[in-house]
This record gives structure tokens, C-alpha cells and sequence, in this order.
């Protein structure tokens, strides 16, 4: 036998004992159940099994640690507020734009005040 075979045989052997013990502390958990022992002398024999587990298994009760990721976020840009602003723009340049060219700007240029009079005049 190799040296590596001797170890993990000896380590397989030490694990059945920790599993015989285990039976063994959840065995006389079920008799105290039955019996009708108290609560605390069931708890102690289930504890004791689990901890025993543990021991047999550690693999299996520890949790994977996560390595920290030291990547910085990628942030996303935010275009909103340019975005806003050059629509706000848009808006106020055309209506600058029908200010100085078009029929929204000085009336007065246009009407005379007996088309106003007429315009407004009450209907008989």
C-alpha cells in the first residue's frame, strides 16, 4: 500500500467511527423520545450528532467564501438632463422663431384699427 492509500483509509476509518457516533447519539434521541425524556435531553443527543457530522463532513457545513471583486462599476452616463435641455431649447427657439417671423409676432403691423373694431364688435 502507498502511503496516500494508508491516509485516506485511516481517514475513511475515522469517518465511520464519527458516523457511528452520530447513529449512536440520534439512536438515543429516538429512545428518550419515546421514553418521554424531557426536551433538553433530546436537544443535547440531536446537538451532539450534528456536531459530530460536522466534524466527519466539514466540507459540507462550511460556507464557500466569495473573493471580492476589486473591478471598479462601469458607470452609465447620464444624458438626461442634456437631453431635456436641448428639447427645452428646441421649444423656445421655435417659438422665438414665430415671435420675429411669423403671425405671432407685433400685430400691429397687420391690423388697423377698424378691423379690430369690426372684429370685436358685439353681433346684432
Amino acid at each position: 500500500m502507498t502511503p496516500e492509500s494508508t491516509d485516506r483509509q485511516k481517514s475513511y476509518a475515522h469517518i465511520a467511527k464519527l458516523l457511528g457516533s452520530a447513529s449512536k447519539s440520534y439512536e438515543d434521541a429516538a429512545l428518550g423520545l419515546e421514553q418521554g425524556s424531557s426536551e433538553e435531553h433530546i436537544y443535547m443527543h440531536i446537538k451532539n450528532a450534528r456536531a459530530t457530522l460536522e466534524t466527519a463532513f466539514p466540507e459540507l457545513f462550511t460556507t464557500p467564501k466569495h473573493s471580492q471583486n476589486n473591478k471598479p462599476v462601469p458607470t452609465k452616463h447620464d444624458f438626461s438632463i442634456i437631453k431635456i435641455g436641448l428639447f427645452a431649447g428646441l421649444i423656445i427657439g421655435i417659438l422665438f422663431i414665430f415671435v420675429m417671423y411669423g403671425p405671432t409676432g407685433d400685430l400691429s403691423k397687420t391690423w388697423k384699427t377698424e378691423d379690430f373694431q369690426k372684429n370685436v364688435a358685439y353681433p346684432k
